[in-house]
């Protein structure tokens, strides 16, 4: 996680296809941008935040299985 002047970054990392965040949680997330492993918005109440824990969960667990 990092936040900056821009908003907050949420890295997950882990996940071997760069495509998946964006595809499973990209349009449900809210104002947010998705690329390969960072999910970037300027504030909490600009997303789900269920969808953003799910995302979290997910590579948690890609992770552990590695």
């Amino acid at each position: 996680m990092s936040a900056n002047t821009t908003g907050i970054s949420i890295y997950i990392l882990g996940i071997e296809d760069k495509t998946y965040l964006a595809q499973t949680f990209g349009k449900e997330l809210g104002k947010a941008s998705v690329s390969g492993y960072c999910i970037k918005f300027k504030a909490l109440k600009d997303i789900h935040l269920n969808i953003l824990e799910a995302a979290i969960r997910y590579g948690v667990k890609v992770t552990s299985e590695s």
